[in-house]
């Protein structure tokens, strides 16, 4: 489908918005299409937050919101792990040391600066520097996993990505543990995205020009969705197939978008490690202090939402700079060129973007 190198983005650590060298003209039209999918994405989960840290402060959320959101969650982070494995056989034709340095630098850096942070601000009883308190932490879940199967991948390169993808679901069923399942579980996204990228023949293309297979996909995901929304489908392994049609559905729906919509929802994905790592701290704070003054959800979520974007917009902006770039790469370890900024424009259009049906 798409070639690594035709990407550009974030969150798995790969140089943001950096241009390739290729011959002809730059594929900037699949690089946009992931930026877009990759800030669909990301806005998404902040929406999702914005409606669950508030319940953790004694605000009451409508079920329909929560429902909502639910409905999402078989789609949202299996996304953004797809996306992050298509960047993988770029990443791979990398010296091993090379590589393992972007990891270190721009994954599990960021990883164990916010994980400290989110210690200091929610409390723990066991010592800094026991093991335990670094495992998949919080909200921070997935730059962890991402690391682990950025470690995993040079040791599997030899392995037929195709067979990878089947042993690990196959895992997944068996594997009881609930951390060790919820890896193996998005495992499968993550090198399912890698296989995609390896073949290189527009596959999604190509079922993308079947209006009777793609119905049939958006069916399917349809049915998901409303499935989750009532009934806990969290990580069953059994729902894999229908979110791998909803990711294919909206990839396609991500490359038919004009780019002229869609700068800013590109702009959040070319940095996504920003709004990512930072969003939930302000989160917490804003939603501590409408708690403890019974605000009501109507006031808090947009709050939420709001502060969250008006923190992580600026910082995106300006991440290159070297009172902000320490925060999401490790300072003199990893050579990344300059990220495409932001537009300096009001941060509740991106906001209003993801709000829409």
């Amino acid at each position: 489908m798409v070639r690594a190198h035709e990407s550009s983005t974030a969150v798995d650590g790969a140089p943001a918005g950096a241009p390739t060298a290729a011959a002809g003209p730059a594929p900037r039209p699949r690089m946009e299409w992931m930026d877009t999918l990759r800030g669909v994405a990301i806005l998404l989960m902040l929406l999702w937050h914005a409606t669950a840290v508030p319940r953790l402060h004694g605000i009451v959320v409508p079920d329909v919101l929560v429902a909502v959101n639910d409905a999402l969650l078989p789609f949202r982070m299996p996304t953004l792990m797809f996306l992050s494995g298509l960047l993988l056989p770029r990443s791979l034709s990398k010296p091993l040391v090379t590589y393992l340095r972007g990891k270190v630098a721009l994954v599990w850096w960021p990883y164990l600066l916010w994980v400290v942070l989110f210690l200091a601000m929610s409390g723990t009883q066991t010592p800094l520097w026991h093991p335990k308190l670094y495992l998949a932490k919080g909200y921070l879940w997935y730059l962890f996993f991402l690391g682990v199967f950025y470690l995993v991948a040079p040791l599997v390169r030899r392995v037929p990505t195709a067979l990878v993808c089947g042993v690990l679901l196959v895992a997944s069923f068996v594997v009881d543990s609930p951390l060790a399942h919820r890896m193996l579980y998005f495992a499968v996204f993550f090198f399912l995205g890698c296989w995609v990228a390896e073949r290189g023949d527009d596959v999604v293309g190509r079922i993308g020009r079947s209006r009777a297979r793609v119905a049939l996909l958006a069916a399917v995901a349809l049915a998901l969705a409303v499935a989750s929304a009532v009934v806990d489908l969290r990580y069953v392994s059994l729902t894999v197939p229908g979110s791998v049609a909803g990711i294919v559905v909206a990839v396609l729906a991500a490359r038919r978008l004009p780019s002229a919509r869609t700068a800013r929802l590109r702009a959040v994905g070319r940095s996504s490690i920003v709004f990512y790592t930072a969003h939930f701290p302000v989160m917490q704070v804003v939603a501590t202090w409408l708690g403890g003054r019974g605000a009501p959800w109507w006031v808090a979520v947009p709050a939420l939402l709001v502060a969250a974007l008006a923190v992580t917009w600026p910082l995106a902006r300006h991440r290159d700079g070297p009172a902000v770039r320490w925060l999401f790469e490790m300072p003199g370890l990893a050579v990344r060129r300059p990220t495409v900024r932001p537009p300096a424009s009001p941060v509740p259009a991106a906001a209003a973007a993801v709000a829409r049906p």
